[in-house]
This record gives structure tokens, sequence and C-alpha cells, in this order.
């Protein structure tokens, strides 16, 4: 049986999303993937045309995670290209740095084929905490719109 990638959650006035994976490396790529069916209504519709490669480091899992996915919302909201596809090319974890090399796929945003996107102002640190249950890392992510 497939892992689901993601659920949606409600929270007050933001929103968010739980996220479901083996690895970490999957852990960051479902959080992207939630991320974006978020942003982009027609998300389907995203071509992956477009190459963006980044590396970022910080002192821990869960500010790694944040910085990822607020660099992620830069590029979209900031540069304006979407992404559909996202892939950890490395994730290594030394005590106090913890560094992610990654490559997210899209295109440029066009309101015609993609729709009028959700803007997400940054994900947040509001109860993030990656959790392991038996096999399975779970976070819940809270955006803040």
């Amino acid at each position: 049986m497939m892992l689901k990638k993601f659920d949606f959650i409600e929270h007050t006035a933001d929103v968010g999303i739980v996220v479901y994976a083996k690895t970490y490396n999957q852990l960051f790529e479902n959080a992207a993937y939630g991320m974006y069916n978020i942003i982009c209504e027609n998300f389907t519709k995203i071509a992956d045309e477009k190459k963006y490669d980044a590396k970022i480091s910080e002192i821990d899992l869960e500010t790694l995670l944040v910085s990822f996915l607020n660099d992620l919302l830069y590029q979209t909201f900031v540069n304006k290209v979407i992404f559909c596809k996202f892939r950890i090319e490395e994730l290594v974890c030394n005590e106090g740095s913890y560094n992610i090399n990654f490559a997210a796929y899209g295109e440029d945003y066009n309101v015609n084929k993609h729709g009028r996107l959700l803007e997400l102002k940054a994900a947040t640190f509001h109860g993030l905490k990656i959790e392991k249950l038996f096999d399975t890392y779970t976070v819940t992510i809270i955006f803040d719109t």
C-alpha cells in the first residue's frame, strides 16, 4: 500500500498540512508537494520544464524544513516560478549542522494556465516537530497566509 503524501488541516486563520514519509528526503519532498497543492488550484497543469537548484544549511532539521519551504515560496512569489516536482539530492545531518541540496522543477507562473494562486507568506514553526511513529515520519506545517 502506498503511503499518502499529506493531508490538509484546518487552522484558525492560516492553512496547514500534515506530511507523511518513510525517509527525511521524502518528508521534505512531500512537504513541498503539499504546499504547492495549497498554492495552486491547477497544480496538475504545472510543467516541469525549468530547474531550480539550491543548497541550504541550518542548525536543526525543523529549521531546515522551514527554510527549504520558505526558499520555494520566495521563488514563487518574488521570482514568479511555480513548481510541481521536487528532488532532495542530498540531506546530511551532522551534529549542529543540517544541510540540504535540492532541485525543484516547474515553470514561469501564468495566471491563464495556473489560475490565481493562494499566497502563502511563510512556513511557520507553530507546532512544528518532526516525529517518527513506527516506520513513518510525520510533521504538521502551518503556513502564514
